[in-house]
């Protein structure tokens, strides 16, 4: 066990080594990357407590240990958004400030403070390119901004050595693996690849939002097949910023469908509990649904329904699900969620409502 775990530090050592001898961006470094960050203006009951934080300029190597320092000594909390405005500069301290960035919990898009207003939210659009396209895949909910621009393109070395050039692929590995754990399709990186060191691939919002790279506030849903009690159920599950965790979950009870919807109260307790119209949506259709049981735990909404027949066909043909709570049927604000996509669910639910008719 000594030996694997000193095998592993070796490991990290060498890769850092590596993602430190290699940049993507441009040749000749502008200025180094400034920190600067805002607090709400108004009461944290209007406005929340969430701060605007800028990075602005190439991406040194000092960056992320000058951007923790700032976060840490003004106790800058989690879903504070980050906009980021950068050329590039140094890959491993470009994944190292992604790294940070999902660590606090922080939000990312592109852009850049107004140096024409004076008032601090006053946000133009930016470009974050090469080594700052891969710190913005950090953010747990990531905008592109209208107007900004993201770019990437092939890395290389700040040295003239073969044996660093010859070392390439492995660097290649860990920017996919990093990709990865971002919850990002490793395509992004052939887009990269496509472009010459010189060159700069800028990547349109469409194919961002398909490769997941700019995901509008919501997390990729997973779905999974669990058991309590020797009970199957299926749940998918994501994150959103505007009504937090999102569960949606099924399962059998006496040969019916039941589901599970569990979501953020956003501290409305007392409203949900007391809100009467209930709804299932299916790909902009609305059902609507008498609750069997209601209530918050542990600042979560969690409310079950028995399912129709009705409501279990539109569901074999649905690619997107959700749920409404309003005060009203014709209100027009709900609490809830929408637009969860089956995906790589779709199959799983389908057995889940086979096992139910059994």
């Amino acid at each position: 066990m000594a030996q694997l775990a000193k095998a592993m530090v070796r490991r990290k050592i060498y890769a850092l080594a590596l993602l430190l001898a290699f940049q993507s961006g441009s040749a000749g470094a502008q200025s180094n990357m400034t920190v600067k960050g805002f607090p709400p203006e108004l009461p944290i009951e209007i406005a929340g407590n969430r701060w605007f934080v800028f990075l602005d300029g190439d991406i040194d190597p000092d960056a992320p240990q000058r951007f923790e320092r700032y976060v840490t000594q003004n106790r800058i909390p989690d879903r504070s958004i980050v906009y980021l405005n950068s050329p590039g500069g140094s890959l491993a301290a470009g994944i190292e400030l992604g790294r940070l960035f999902r660590k606090y919990g922080f939000s990312t898009d592109i852009g850049r403070k107004s140096p024409f207003s004076p008032k601090p939210f006053d946000i133009d659009e930016g470009g974050c390119y090469s080594a700052c396209a891969y710190a913005y895949l950090g953010g747990q909910f990531r905008y592109l901004k209208q107007g900004s621009r993201y770019g990437v393109h092939q890395f290389k070395s700040v040295r003239a050595d073969e044996r660093i050039e010859g070392t390439a692929q492995v660097v290649s590995a860990l920017a996919v693996e990093y990709i990865r754990s971002m919850d990002v399709d490793p395509d992004l990186f052939t887009f990269g690849a496509a472009a010459s060191p010189d060159g700069m691939h800028e990547i349109d919002k469409a194919t961002l939002e398909r490769l997941n790279v700019v995901n509008n506030g919501r997390t990729r849903p997973v779905w999974t097949i669990e058991s309590t009690d020797g009970q199957l159920y299926l749940k998918g599950q994501r994150e959103t910023e505007e009504s937090g965790i999102n569960k949606f979950i099924l399962y059998c009870e006496k040969r019916r469908a039941v589901l599970l919807a569990i979501f953020d109260a956003l501290r409305r307790d007392n409203e949900l509990m007391n809100m009467a119209a209930h709804s299932l949506l299916i790909d902009g259709q609305v059902y609507p649904l008498r609750p069997n049981s209601k209530r918050i735990q542990n600042g979560l909404f969690n409310v079950a329904y028995t399912l129709s027949q009705k409501e279990i066909v539109a569901l074999r043909k649905g690619e997107n699900v959700g749920v409404a709570i309003q005060a009203a049927s014709e209100a027009p604000i709900f609490f809830g969620f929408e637009g969860m996509s089956m995906g790589s669910g779709k199959p799983k639910l389908i057995g889940i409502l086979h096992q139910c008719a059994q």
